[in-house]
């Protein structure tokens, strides 16, 4: 098949603008080309003419967009039998990462969608782990299960299995997108592959390694609150109130203006990660949280120091009044204050799902405070298990077994 370098036909189809292009798809075990259509925008986003001018200046417009459709359509031109010779790096680098520029624009709630933290997140996969290894200069029809395989087996085995899976699955979702777009034939070479990787830390850690572990581990005790509600200077305070008692997340608490909240709840309207502004994570997160008399205090009192500005930001810079930079908070702002026993925002968050358990609040209960989707995360990640706990409650058992059942040693 001849290379397929087109810049594709944009026309209106109904309430949408569309862009027609030819593409190879495999179909039947066979490589061969078919006409598509992908689509670029609503109309009513864009209510423009269909004249020579309206579609030169859509194009303009929704140049990024039409790019990350057209780039990887391009490159099958490097492709014999739906088995591309373009190596896997050049791929990534192309093709998948314009596709995940192209998912972060799809609304929340579609299963499209991507956060900006999760690339973030592949990103740094490649660059570390990836990226400068012999496999990622190699052409991806050449990229097999037992190459998986070897690769896994290549890495550090003294990272953790929860790295390992990480890669893995980076790897397992560029291999489907290359499948998808008649890049590549199937089936994922990935699938069947074993990740490695430690479970149990033989060697002790760095002390970054065991930070690290305690923070992702760790969920504030009540003392460890009041302590910082005693000593802690404003604004770093209040976020810490309003995290410990609300279990929003560090981008939620960015994310909150004095509108959204009316005395008795708060109503998180959006996130912030970095500089990029978006929709709360999951409609279960959208929900108005309960504000307790003892933080509604705390926030009267702050709004007298902080009030209303700009934009509204609840939680704010002083100079430009933009949202707070809570990273900077919580390396320069807080662990001086409290002797260095900051274990990060989302501790709070586990502190008080685990808290509430440990009052006696069902688990469905926790899953609404929190917000989450599926009750198999709040108890998965957000009730710490407590020794102390647990000993009392077997220490109640034997004592129910030995009075009420009457066993004996």
């Amino acid at each position: 098949m001849r290379p397929l370098y087109q810049e594709g036909q944009i026309e209106r189809r109904g309430a949408n603008w569309v862009i027609r292009v030819r593409e190879n798809r495999i179909i039947d075990g066979q490589l061969k080309r078919v006409r598509a259509t992908h689509f670029l925008a609503t109309y009513a986003q864009y209510p423009y003419d269909e004249s020579q001018t309206g579609i030169k200046r859509l194009r303009e417009e929704l140049a990024p967009r039409i790019k990350t459709i057209l780039t990887p359509i391009n490159q099958t031109s490097g492709t014999t039998n739906g088995t591309s010779t373009m190596p896997l790096a050049q791929f990534i680098e192309s093709s998948y990462w314009p596709r995940l520029q192209w998912r972060q624009q799809v609304p929340v709630g579609n299963e499209l969608h991507i956060e900006p933290s999760t690339v973030k997140g592949y990103k740094d996969i490649y660059k570390n782990h990836v990226k400068n290894t012999p496999e990622a200069k190699a052409p991806l029809r050449d990229f097999s299960s037992r190459t998986g395989q070897r690769f896994l087996e290549s890495l550090p085995q003294t990272l953790s299995h929860k790295t390992h899976l990480r890669i893995k699955n980076f790897l397992s979702g560029v291999f489907t997108w290359a499948i998808a777009d008649g890049v590549l034939g199937g089936p994922n070479p990935m699938d069947g592959t074993k990740a490695g990787g430690e479970t149990k830390r033989s060697a002790p850690p760095s002390e970054r390694a065991k930070k690290i572990r305690e923070s992702n581990d760790h969920a504030y005790t009540l003392e460890e609150v009041a302590t910082m509600l005693d000593k802690l200077p404003e604004p770093a305070r209040t976020v810490c109130a309003f995290a410990a008692f609300t279990g929003l997340s560090r981008s939620e608490l960015r994310g909150l203006k004095w509108s959204d909240y009316d005395g008795e709840t708060i109503a998180v309207q959006r996130k912030i990660w970095k500089d990029q502004v978006g929709a709360p994570k999951t409609e279960a997160r959208e929900a108005g949280v309960f504000v307790i008399p003892v933080l509604r205090k705390i926030l009267t009192k702050y709004k007298k120091d902080y009030p209303e500005v700009g934009d509204g930001w609840i939680f704010r810079g002083e100079k430009l009044f933009n949202p707070l930079d809570l990273d900077n908070l919580s390396r320069r702002g807080i662990p001086e204050h409290i002797d260095g026993a900051w274990f990060g925002w989302h501790a709070f968050r586990r502190g008080l799902g685990t808290r509430l358990n440990d009052a006696g609040v069902d688990g469905k209960t926790i899953q609404s405070i929190l917000r989450h989707a599926d009750i198999s995360t709040t108890q998965a990640y957000y009730i710490i298990p407590d020794q102390k706990r647990a000993a009392a409650g077997l220490k109640k058992l034997d004592k129910i077994v030995r009075t009420k059942y009457g066993i004996k040693a």
